[in-house]
């Protein structure tokens, strides 16, 4: 028979035997079975708890070095934001520097641009200016050359060109010949006294224009003063040397003069001298003007031969 014990009027909630045997363990659930359980543990002191059962406090070690290196970790990760923050704040600033330089060097650009595209204007108008007195100057010297070369009256060479011509043109070489008229108008003292130096002028300008049509374009013309005149017939003999002056002389009184007074004649002596062999063109000179004394003292109008070096010597 089972009877429920109690303390002070209570139950224990325990049954007892009457046989003196343990009593039954409670059944699962049971609020007895919890009873033993902490009577269990309260016996003998502590009890360790079962390996499959979660400690909060035994694990607690391993949790907080775990957190700890998490903790190293998100503080290395928040050093490295924060450098990777700094690198970014400098970078930005950096690339801001960069583009104000970088616009501050476009105006600039386009200042200087537009200073050079003025330059080049300026240099342009001043290109203009400069070959507009570059072609001024060469006419210039063009003209002071033609003045300096040829007779402003008569457009014959000037005496010291014509000279310059002929110690270029007279022969050097055996085989080479030319020949060399010195001309003078006939009593030209008494055309100007008789009619005017206007005259006189109109006569000096048709004889050049006579001996002209006479000459091929190699051959030299020159006014070595007043009515004076040379010519230089180059790769010429002295026969044809000699038509040549005779075709002159011919042209010469064949045409008068127009003047304001009327017409008038003129004519002209001619000397000749065909070059020798390595004869000097002085020298050839000089005998010239021996055969134009000579046609002079001849009767003028007329065309008298230097006799040869040979002849001479």
């Amino acid at each position: 028979m089972t009877t429920r014990a109690g303390q002070g009027g209570r139950t224990t909630g325990r049954i007892a035997t009457t046989d003196g045997g343990a009593p039954p363990e409670p059944a699962e659930g049971h609020p007895d079975r919890h009873h033993d359980e902490a009577g269990k543990r309260s016996e003998g002191g502590k009890r360790a708890a079962p390996a499959n059962v979660f400690s909060l406090f035994d694990n607690e070690e391993a949790v907080l070095d775990r957190t700890e290196v998490m903790l190293t970790q998100l503080a290395a990760v928040a050093d490295g934001v924060k450098v990777l923050a700094e690198a970014y704040r400098r970078g930005y600033r950096e690339q801001r520097r960069l583009v104000r330089l970088s616009d501050r060097m476009q105006a600039d650009l386009q200042k200087a641009n537009k200073r050079l595209a003025e330059q080049q204007r300026d240099l342009q108008t001043l290109n203009e200016a400069l070959s507009g007195e570059i072609e001024t100057s060469a006419r210039l010297e063009a003209e002071l050359r033609r003045l300096a070369d040829t007779d402003p009256l008569t457009g014959a060479l000037a005496r010291r060109r014509f000279l310059e011509v002929c110690a270029r043109d007279w022969p050097r070489r055996p085989g080479q010949q030319a020949c060399l008229l010195m001309l003078d108008i006939d009593r030209f003292k008494l055309v100007n006294d008789r009619n005017g130096h206007a005259a006189g002028d109109a006569a000096l300008v048709a004889f050049v224009a006579a001996c002209r049509s006479a000459l091929r374009s190699l051959d030299a013309v020159g006014r070595l003063g007043g009515e004076e005149f040379a010519i230089l017939l180059v790769e010429t003999g002295p026969e044809d040397g000699a038509l040549i002056a005779e075709r002159i002389r011919a042209a010469v009184a064949a045409n008068p003069v127009a003047t304001e007074g009327g017409p008038i004649g003129i004519t002209v002596s001619i000397g000749l001298a065909a070059s020798g062999p390595e004869e000097s063109l002085e020298a050839a000179m000089r005998r010239a003007d021996a055969a134009l004394y000579a046609a002079k003292h001849g009767g003028r109008n007329r065309i008298e031969r230097a006799p040869s070096p040979e002849a001479q010597g």
